[in-house]
């Protein structure tokens, strides 16, 4: 526990008070994207003891958006709200973060106020309240990474202290690097050094765009990974993902995971491992877990650079506090 409470710096400088971090997540208090006192409430009473607060589901584009009551991140009207929420988390201490997604297929156009749900390929994932996707054409493609830069750029605006790009929960990064969801036969689908081109680039134009700011401002990358769906993605493909992820200058990895000890199901390689031990074992960028911790033995044996809570702090807003003084 003596290490959950020290410092930790990212590799730009930025200094976390210590090493817990309040997960992103829906809140589901927004008005139509925009902002609302709820929203800043939320996060001003959860940010008092941890070192990072990371703002979940804040979508680039209209098309994008994962779920009722999310921030919107798509036009610079949403500029004022992003930067009240990153004044309330300054307030306490935390440092702020703004999650970046584009849902992809997994949505609905009740979710997108009536734009086309769109996707790699024009396959409908077979969980979730989702619509059938279209193709996205090359043009929409590039379009929709502008719009990451674009997100990217408010988020600097508003004060955020990095961005962190959604490529987890099936959303349009990992649709993308799946051959389950990417079918396509250009540039951006077939083999794996084709399907990683769309999550490189992206992160390519993101990082860019955060070392043109004044001050230092982080990217990280939040990935499931793997798939458990036969034909789904690998924890090999992704574990060479990852890796380029750390050439191209990230900050920080975010493993989305069932639960922070679980073992791979997609390779039998070092299978005695843990999916943290061998992304660990396997890059040299800060790792972030998160998934069912709840206590400091948990912790002890997560084998992590930083500590993810999320439901806990929903239902106690001091929970935090009271890990961190166990």
């Amino acid at each position: 526990m003596d290490q959950l409470r020290q410092s930790y710096t990212l590799k730009l400088g930025i200094i976390l008070r210590n090493r817990l971090v309040m997960a992103p997540m829906n809140a589901q208090l927004s008005a139509g994207g925009r902002v609302t006192e709820k929203d800043v409430e939320f996060y001003r009473e959860r940010s008092q003891s941890v070192g990072l607060s990371i703002i979940g589901s804040g979508y680039v584009s209209a098309s994008g958006n994962s779920g009722f009551g999310a921030v919107s991140c798509a036009s610079d009207d949403a500029i004022e709200g992003l930067s009240q929420l990153a004044q309330a988390i300054h307030s306490g201490g935390s440092r702020a973060i703004l999650q970046l997604v584009h849902a992809g297929r997994m949505t609905n156009r009740f979710v997108t106020a009536g734009h086309d749900v769109v996707a790699p390929s024009a396959i409908q994932a077979k969980h979730g309240q989702v619509d059938i996707p279209r193709e996205l054409t090359r043009d929409e493609i590039i379009q929709i990474m502008q719009d990451f830069v674009d997100a990217t750029r408010r988020a600097i605006q508003a004060g955020f202290d990095g961005v962190e790009i959604h490529g987890a929960n099936t959303f349009l990064c990992q649709q993308f690097m799946s051959p389950a969801s990417n079918q396509r036969d250009d540039e951006f689908g077939g083999p794996l050094v084709n399907r990683i081109q769309f999550p490189a680039i992206l992160t390519r134009l993101v990082v860019q765009e955060a070392n043109a700011a004044n001050r230092p401002f982080a990217v990280g990358y939040r990935i499931s990974p793997e798939e458990a769906e036969p034909g789904g993605l690998t924890l090999e493909d992704n574990l060479f993902l990852m890796q380029i992820l750390e050439r191209l200058g990230i900050d920080y990895l975010s493993l989305s995971l069932h639960h922070y000890d679980q073992r791979p199901q997609t390779s039998s390689r070092l299978a005695t491992w843990t999916v943290a031990d061998i992304v660990k074992s396997t890059s040299q960028v800060p790792v972030m877990i998160a998934g069912h911790i709840r206590t400091k033995t948990d912790v002890a044996t997560s084998n992590a650079d930083l500590i993810g809570i999320a439901t806990p702090i929903v239902s106690e807003p001091t929970w935090a506090q009271r890990l961190l003084n166990d």
